[in-house]
């Protein structure tokens, strides 16, 4: 399980550096002991994320709702609420002087950086492995790309709030009302040299510093997370999560719009016809490392 302190960037900046240490130990701290409280104990921790480990899928899940249930009934602090995110995947575990690796914390990690602040999402695989499934609230969350695998994983969401619980579609509705309304589309990628061809069921494309990311920039001015293309309702979205920013540059055409360079700064936009991608860096002043192409199909 990797559960992390969300938008810890923005805190420091709110806070000052020792305000925000202070809050991001205590959320930590938290974290830790209510794994401990299920027989879960705490492998590492990377900055503002823990790595936990449990022996029963039942006793991970049960924590993970009493972490969140804590940090909405008691903030860390008033100045800023601060909500956790949490994710996990259960399998073996091998380790190197101490220290796990394999399958398993490979794909616990990358489902983890799919999740939103205040959620907790797991494998469909851990999901139907529960002893006792009726216990738990659960919902389909989205499909996945994790690097190594050939076909994305499919992820739950383990629902802590019981007013958050709406009524909502089968993935087999939602796949016939998108195609009813929606032309299929296929995106292609462009980057040093590849090329990556994305559709509707590819899940959720990371783009990053990151070692887990689909697509790794190995440039200090990525972020670990800077950016995700994903496929909703009939466009092609592409988010920024980063700290310097995602640029976006569409071809020359009749559009309106077409050609102009964009910043995105925690924000998204549609993706449209085809263009360029600035990783961490204007289009102009970029490095091939830092530039991708794309170009945006229906099929």
């Amino acid at each position: 399980m990797f559960a992390d302190v969300s938008g810890s960037t923005q805190l420091y900046e709110r806070l000052g550096d020792a305000a925000a240490h202070r809050c991001v130990s205590e959320s930590l701290a938290r974290i830790v002991s209510h794994a401990r409280n299920h027989d879960g104990r705490l492998v590492e921790t990377i900055g503002d994320e823990a790595m936990l480990s449990f022996s029963r899928i039942d006793q991970a899940a049960m924590a993970a709702i009493c972490m969140q249930q804590h940090f909405f009934a008691e903030p860390v602090t008033k100045q800023h609420f601060i909500k956790i995110r949490i994710g996990f995947h259960f399998g073996p575990i091998e380790y190197d002087a101490g220290h796990p690796f394999g399958d398993t914390v490979n794909v616990a990690a990358r489902v983890a950086s799919l999740c939103e602040a205040g959620r907790i999402i797991a494998t469909d695989t851990t999901i139907n492995s529960l002893a006792n499934p009726a216990e738990f609230q659960l919902r389909p969350y989205q499909t996945a790309r994790v690097k190594g695998k050939s076909q994305p994983i499919r992820v739950q969401e383990i629902v802590w709030d019981n007013e958050d619980c709406t009524s909502m579609l089968n993935p087999t509705q939602l796949t016939q009302l998108t195609q009813l309304e929606h032309p299929p589309l296929q995106l292609q990628l462009y980057y040093l040299g590849r090329e990556l061809q994305l559709d509707v069921d590819a899940g959720p494309f990371m783009i990053g510093r990151d070692p887990h990311c689909d697509l790794v920039i190995d440039s200090a001015l990525a972020s670990r997370n800077h950016a995700r293309i994903e496929f909703r309702w009939g466009e092609v979205i592409l988010t920024d999560h980063s700290t310097n920013g995602t640029f976006v540059e569409g071809q020359k055409g009749k559009r309106e719009g077409d050609g102009v360079a964009v910043r995105l700064h925690r924000r998204e936009m549609a993706l449209q016809g085809t263009g360029k991608i600035g990783i961490g860096i204007q289009i102009s002043e970029a490095e091939a490392v830092s530039l991708l192409g794309y170009r945006l199909e229906q099929h």
